[in-house]
């Protein structure tokens, strides 16, 4: 090779080492210079990390001050997602030792670097001390995985009020994507029912957190800062715990001698609900829904087959709120109060009930050969079909409707718990825009006591018995203060008044009133249920026919007579009588109000 060829070479090497060079000179000006601060930034974070700290939810307590939901301490287990790579290996790891399917965990990992890649992932929550020991020693094995301390939802009393109260669960996909809930991650927990759900903006607090420094695998080193959590504001309620256990425990008992009984069993009594209010103020003291459930399943985390089995049994329907039922006889009182305003019967007047209604044969009496002549108050007291027969046949359904409109039936009360039915309050042109047919006089005089068409709920059967006790509608509340963290109130209702029922002549209410007095009195059809009681009961027991079963049993009442206090609604599906399966219920009802603990 000639020293020109050389030389050619060594040129040809120069000006490529020469590009190479500016190359590389040009790269290092745009990282150090250029974007510096972008991947000094992008260098800290792949050591620093947030780890977000739990505020404890609000408590919820009794009228007494007795908790119903509060926090306690326990561990969960997160994945910070330093390494897609290795967060998804850890979560595969992890289901196994924490008892949970491998492929959940690495689906909430994936949501979770989607939506957020450089945060982290709850997993699990509550866990025992064993998990907690098995993981601590497999942390070298479980890269990003971090133990922290949480506060846990807790309710103390078990199932006590469970409808009330709700439960709080892990947040839906369709949950975060609703603009209340852009603040939440996968894996928060939230209220999903009950006063959980209704006040979740006022249970839940802000989050604190703390930057540390991580090493390699994702795992803490050190502490950097921290910001301290802020608890959610305290809810009071108006539940009177006592007497929503005792409500609780008599409904279940009853339901269990009916479906036992060794004479006529009514198997299918496993269903009922109790509305108990503060007839002064709308303040509801007791409200239960059986089936139930216990919410500290839902804190812990519900397994699969658990909650199948509770949604198999409906145990997450609040029968006081959202269903709606034929009311039977327990609406009479609402016919008789339209008959003597419309001015359709005379308060001496007499009805010749002999087991059916002339009109209309069909129609009878629940007793075969009849009552007899009856007026108002007798035919309350003694709960007599065609005396109502012939008072739906002279008002007719609007007329029924515009009085039962006043007590409340046929709309939401208001309560402040999500889920109330409407209910049904039948009219001639409802009748004609959903059947396309007029209304018959049998449908008229049916009406009348409450059967064809008519469907209320628990609680606007207690509303409407308050409201008939004092002349005055509220509205039903379950909280009364809200109360901040250093005990300030930030929030305290006050009774609202829906309605009043001056236009309504006293001397109509009166008699009414005096109907339902002797329902308890010998004679009426409550009276072996409430003899022996030392205070004065107006009630009504209600029969309600059911197409698909045994009849449905009610007991509607408020006490004292003469000063009231209280009004009760006991419902038993498919229970049977009123008089003989839901009233029994009502007493021990009014017995611990009254008597065993004394009026709180």
């Amino acid at each position: 090779m000639t020293v020109e060829e050389i030389q050619k070479r060594l040129a040809v090497f120069l000006i490529l080492l020469l590009v190479m060079t500016s190359i590389l000179s040009l790269r290092l000006v745009g990282l150090q210079l250029v974007n510096g601060e972008k991947y000094e930034k992008l260098s800290v974070g792949n050591k620093l990390r947030v780890i977000p700290l739990q505020a404890p939810r609000g408590d919820i307590l009794d009228r007494n001050l007795q908790p119903l939901a509060s926090s306690r301490p326990a561990f969960s287990v997160s994945i910070m997602l330093l390494n897609p790579n290795d967060a998804l290996e850890s979560a595969k790891k992890l289901g196994a030792i924490i008892g949970k399917d491998p492929g959940e965990l690495v689906r909430k990992v994936q949501e979770g670097l989607k939506l957020r890649p450089f945060d982290s992932v709850k997993v699990a929550s509550d866990i025992s001390p064993e998990i907690h020991t098995q993981i601590a020693e497999m942390l070298d094995e479980l890269p990003g995985v971090v133990i922290e301390a949480e506060p846990i939802r807790y309710y103390p009393q078990g199932s006590l009020a469970a409808h009330v109260l709700g439960y709080v669960h892990e947040i839906s996909q369709e949950q975060l994507s609703k603009p209340q809930f852009q603040s939440y991650k996968p894996g928060d927990l939230v209220g999903q029912f009950g006063l959980e759900a209704s006040y979740e903006s006022v249970l839940r607090g802000t989050n604190g957190g703390k930057q540390v420094e991580v090493d390699a695998t994702g795992h803490p080193r050190s502490i950097l800062g921290r910001t301290e959590p802020i608890p959610g504001q305290t809810i009071l309620t108006t539940i009177d715990s006592r007497i929503q256990k005792v409500a609780e425990e008599a409904l279940t008992e009853q339901m269990k001698r009916l479906r036992e009984s060794p004479g006529r069993p009514f198997p299918n009594a496993k269903s009922g609900a109790v509305v108990v209010l503060d007839v002064r103020t709308g303040a509801v003291l007791a409200l239960v829904s059986l089936p139930s459930f216990d919410p500290n399943e839902f804190a812990r985390g519900i397994s699969a087959a658990k909650f199948n089995e509770l949604q198999s049994q409906n145990a997450f329907v609040d029968r006081a709120i959202s269903l709606a039922y034929p009311p039977g006889s327990t609406f009479k009182m609402v016919t008789a109060v339209a008959a003597l305003e419309e001015k359709k019967v005379a308060k001496d007047e007499t009805v010749y009930d002999p087991g059916y209604h002339p009109a209309v044969p069909s129609l009878h009496c629940w007793g075969a050969s009849g009552h007899g002549a009856v007026n108002l108050v007798r035919a309350i007291k003694e709960s007599c079909n065609v005396f109502f027969y012939e008072m739906g046949r002279r008002l007719g359904l609007d007329a029924i409707a515009k009085y039962a409109a006043r007590f409340g039936l046929g709309k939401q009360t208001g309560v402040d718990l999500y889920g109330e039915a409407t209910g049904l309050l039948p009219t001639t042109s409802w009748k004609k825009s959903v059947y396309h047919e007029d209304v018959l006089m049998a449908e008229n005089m049916m009406a009348g006591m409450g059967q064809t068409f008519h469907l209320y709920t628990p609680i606007q059967l207690a509303n409407y018995i308050a409201t008939l006790a004092t002349g005055v509608r509220h509205k039903p509340f379950l909280v009364q203060k809200v109360i901040a963290p250093d005990g300030k109130i930030v929030e305290e209702k006050v009774p609202v008044v829906e309605d009043n029922l001056g236009d309504i002549k006293p001397e109509t209410l009166e008699l009414v009133r005096k109907g339902m007095l002797e329902v308890t009195k010998p004679g009426g059809t409550a009276a072996g249920v409430f003899a022996g009681l030392p205070i004065d009961v107006a009630g009504k027991t209600g029969t309600a026919e059911n197409s698909l079963g045994d009849n449905h049993a009610w007991f509607v009442g408020y006490a004292p007579f003469q000063n009231p206090e209280i009004a009760v609604c006991v419902l038993i599906e498919q229970g049977g009588h009123g008089s003989s399966a839901a009233a029994p219920v009502a007493r021990k009802i009014f017995e611990a109000y009254f008597i065993s603990g004394g009026a709180n």
